[in-house]
């Protein structure tokens, strides 16, 4: 097993050692073909913000309707040149939110918590290209004061806009599961 790790290690070294002629200096300035002339630096927008948050979630143990508030904080990054950022597009977004809340059981008056984390992304190599990835994902645990109505679940989905205008998609979705 250990064997099969290295081949592949010593084929791109290989490949890399004799990729480079005698003339080429260790020091000798790097260049890429790959560059976009005059595409100009990438910026990056920051902002954090917190929140109060009310939400309802079904118990999928006892099926209440628990109705919980309590604070999100977010965060979303954007990345792209300064111009594109001023006019409102972005070749990189990643967003984040945590969401910390409580909340009472109305018929059976069990105390609940929940620990609530959203996160999703898009990236393009360039505003007109035609391929692009899409990712959203969360997952909540909610802890109750009775136990046997813990219950948790999560979702993902991912979307590659292919360049021949196609799409693969792939998603996991565990709906509310309850814990011991």
């Amino acid at each position: 097993m250990r064997r099969a790790v290295f081949i592949p290690i010593a084929l791109v070294t290989s490949a890399l050692v004799t990729g480079c002629a005698s003339e080429d200096a260790p020091t000798a300035p790097v260049t890429s073909n790959l560059a976009v002339e005059d595409a100009g630096h990438n910026a990056a927008d920051h902002f954090r913000f917190v929140e109060p948050a009310e939400f309802e979630v079904e118990s999928p143990c006892n099926g209440e309707l628990i109705t919980f508030s309590g604070t999100s904080v977010s965060q979303i990054t954007l990345v792209d040149t300064r111009e594109a950022l001023d006019a409102g597009f972005a070749v990189h977004i990643e967003f984040q939110s945590h969401t910390r809340a409580t909340g009472t059981g109305p018929e059976s008056g069990v105390e609940y918590t929940i620990n609530d984390i959203y996160h999703d992304g898009f990236n393009s190599p360039s505003p007109l290209a035609p391929q692009a990835t899409f990712r959203l994902g969360g997952m909540f645990h909610v802890t109750s004061s009775v136990t046997g109505l813990n219950f948790d679940a999560h979702f993902g989905f991912h979307v590659i806009a292919l360049p021949g205008g196609g799409f693969k998609v792939t998603r996991d979705v565990g709906n509310g599961v309850c814990k011991a």
